[in-house]
């Protein structure tokens, strides 16, 4: 049904943006002016480790700039996702060096537009952002998160419309708070702001209150297996940010990115 592949690619794409721990939060870990790395590990239902997100902020500006590297479980770099600016709605440009896909938003003769390409032999797609009634784009869902921090925790629900590269437009999300986090943290639940949204594979998110950061992520993960498919995992960001020199967050911009990873990924 339509509503199922709706909520399918609502998932891949929150996915994505959950797992981006974004701006002003992390410089809480990070010297005044510096650059910090920090990683996540993503594992299936059964604790096997699929691939590591290694995320460098760069805090010297006011406006933040972050890239994220893609690692399979044997260090190489498969995939890489930048994003510039901070707030729920940045540019940002991922690329999947396996097979070419590749989605994001960036300026073009002066209009924001939106971009998607399936592979590597599939036409790129292009459309104003403006048209798509997007408010909240990619790892900018982190950060629409964090404002919304007072209302969450009040045990109310919040809803935004989140962009949908693939699409070419956005769709309503709902962000709601749920029981049973340990002490110190905040649980919420996403799902599709519609009549279909029991279709919505279940994505949790875990805030840490104290400094509203991105504790762990569990649902559908938006990184492609070997066979081209998603599965469930989760992905925890447990250990601190550390700082870095400038220079390595300049290298992972340029890192050429490998083929495909071993063990199904």
């Amino acid at each position: 049904m339509p509503g199922s592949m709706i909520a399918r690619q609502l998932a891949l794409a929150l996915a994505l943006a959950s797992s981006a721990i974004a701006g002003p939060a992390m410089a809480n870990d990070a010297p005044a002016g510096g650059v910090v790395r920090y990683v996540g590990e993503a594992r299936d239902p059964g604790g096997r480790l699929l691939y590591r997100e290694a995320h460098y902020l760069d805090t010297r500006t006011v406006t933040p700039r972050r890239v994220v590297l893609y690692q399979c479980a044997d260090g190489r770099a498969f995939a890489r996702k930048t994003v510039d600016g901070g707030g729920p709605a940045p540019a940002f440009a991922f690329l999947d060096a396996r097979d070419g896909y590749q989605e994001g938003v960036r300026t073009q003769a002066g209009t924001r537009e939106v971009f998607w390409q399936e592979g590597k032999a599939a036409p790129l797609k292009r459309a104003a952002v403006a048209k798509t009634g997007a408010t909240v784009f990619d790892a900018g869902f982190d950060a629409y998160v964090r404002e919304q921090f007072p209302t969450l925790q009040q045990g109310k629900s919040v809803r935004a419309r989140f962009l949908i590269p693939s699409r070419q437009s956005a769709i309503g999300v709902s962000v709601k708070p749920v029981a049973g986090a340990p002490a110190g943290h905040l649980d919420l639940k996403t799902r599709l702001d519609a009549w279909y949204g029991f279709a919505l594979p279940e994505l949790k998110l875990r805030y840490r209150v104290a400094d509203r950061r991105l504790m762990r992520f569990e649902g559908i993960g938006t990184i492609r297996d070997g066979k081209g498919g998603h599965g469930k995992l989760r992905i925890d960001f447990a250990q601190p940010a550390v700082a870095i020199e400038a220079a390595e967050m300049q290298r992972i911009r340029e890192l050429p990115l490998g083929g495909a990873c071993g063990g199904g990924m």
